[in-house]
């Protein structure tokens, strides 16, 4: 009797040592598949809050209830770059204006110019992007916001910017425009454009972020700064324009 119970206690604790082991294999797999698949950039990458306005500048812009308007960096721009480094901000009671350039995205050299997507005054920038600019990177929505502005044309700024449902389709043109950035700049430099397409031509996440300044330079001029949007039609439909 004793033989058996012994027995019965062995087959019992291999049995819970087979499954602890199962299991941890399998949260293995799990976790290898989610690495995997957080490392592709596409349209399921992107989050698109309700109720704030966007601009073609990839810039965002929300009205406080004071009518103070808070506006920043989307997503998308950010999936590009990869975490930054530095930001270079405007100053406080400085005048901007719509389309003109107010902010200087920084990764490790490599830079980006920004434009405003509205025209009014700086009342207040968030001074934590000083120390920690991956904020931009983290929280593009919350606390990576750049600038707190009062507003000088909201009404007319308005027409010019998109929410939700019409950025969406937009980001279509966008993801469309990049991939066409990443052929023609591979043709030149395919060994080190290589390993930003996975298999399918399936962008990699941080695109730009190992890329030289170069290609920066390149992509500011011939994506930033290419795109318009078209409200000529009635139902306030807007197709891409490359000038």
């Amino acid at each position: 009797m004793l033989i058996l119970i012994l027995v019965a206690f062995v087959v019992i604790c291999l049995s819970i040592d087979g499954i602890i082991q199962y299991s941890r294999k399998k949260r293995s797999r799990i976790t290898v598949k989610s690495e995997v698949f957080s490392g592709v950039f596409n349209e399921a990458s992107i989050s698109i809050p309700k109720g704030i306005f966007f601009d073609k500048t990839h810039t965002w812009a929300f009205m406080e209830k004071n009518g103070t308007v808070k506006i920043g960096l989307d997503e998308f721009l950010l999936h590009v770059t990869g975490p930054l480094s530095r930001v270079k901000m405007k100053n406080i009671g400085d005048i901007i204006q719509k389309g003109e350039s107010i902010l200087t995205i920084i990764r490790f050299g490599k830079q980006l110019t920004i434009c405003a997507p509205i025209s009014g005054k700086i009342i207040s920038n968030n001074v934590d992007l000083i120390k920690n600019p991956s904020k931009v990177n983290s929280s593009p929505y919350n606390e990576g916001w750049v600038y707190l502005i009062e507003p000088s044309n909201w009404l007319r700024d308005l027409q010019f910017l998109i929410m939700a449902d019409k950025y969406k389709n937009w980001l279509k043109n966008e993801f469309i425009r990049l991939k066409d950035f990443i052929a023609i700049i591979a043709q030149s430099n395919n060994a080190e454009l290589q390993p930003i397409l996975q298999d399918g031509g399936i962008l990699r996440d941080n695109v730009l972020e190992d890329l030289g300044p170069e290609v920066w330079e390149e992509f500011q001029i011939k994506f930033m700064n290419t795109s318009k949007y078209d409200f000529g039609n009635s139902d306030s439909t807007f197709t891409l324009i490359n000038i």
